[in-house]
């Protein structure tokens, strides 16, 4: 794992949740000042992949019959419990925020959590695997915080069982594949769904 992302990733947990926790209760919805966080935590991830220095791939690939299963099971719980019929929904632009959202969060988190953060980890590397998955599961903490102002996201624990449900596939696309590709196609159709949800059961004020 590398070290001083690993760190900057520790550190960066409290300040989120700050600023997730401030925003959420400020401004014109809670939806709107969870969109306005979730652009600076982007921003810095996008800061972090320029910083980042190693070999690791968003090419997609083959990621395994176990990350598969594992992507098409949330996808259909997420079906089921209904995210089609909220994506249905949306109004044109709300629709294309939330696919813009969904697009950038699949892709930014698994080219950080499982590309930058581990860039030379091999199919044999389980144990640099696990404190990275472990990492992932904490920093939705600080989402967490701003979760608990808005309905249908759990909460603090439903945000964190969340994150370890799509990290488990995730992990196990980049393991078997050695690159975080496929795991960023599942992550952005796991977020659209969720997105559509989550903007379709809070008031959206303040979005576009």
């Amino acid at each position: 794992m590398h070290p001083r992302l690993a760190v900057a990733a520790l550190c960066a947990i409290p300040v989120m949740a700050v600023l997730f926790h401030l925003l959420t209760r400020s401004g014109p919805s809670p939806l709107a000042g969870y969109l306005s966080a979730l652009e600076i935590y982007w921003l810095l991830l996008a800061l972090a992949l320029l910083a980042s220095r190693g070999p690791w791939s968003l090419r997609p690939r083959w990621p395994g019959c176990w990350a598969l299963a594992g992507f098409l099971a949330i996808l259909a719980a997420l079906i089921w419990q209904g995210g089609v019929r909220d994506l249905m929904s949306l109004s044109p632009v709300v629709l294309l925020t939330v696919a813009a959202a969904a697009l950038l969060n699949g892709t930014l988190e698994e080219a950080f959590w499982r590309g930058a953060l581990i860039p030379g980890l091999t199919r044999r590397d389980l144990r640099a695997a696990a404190p990275s998955l472990a990492l992932f599961v904490a920093w939705h903490a600080a989402p967490g915080f701003g979760a608990v102002a808005l309905s249908g996201q759990g909460g603090m624990a439903g945000l964190l069982l969340a994150a370890l449900i799509l990290g488990l596939p995730a992990m196990a696309a980049r393991l078997h594949s050695g690159s975080a590709g496929a795991g960023a196609i599942g992550h952005v159709l796991v977020n659209l769904l969720a997105f559509a949800m989550l903007a379709a059961r809070n008031p959206a004020s303040g979005l576009p």
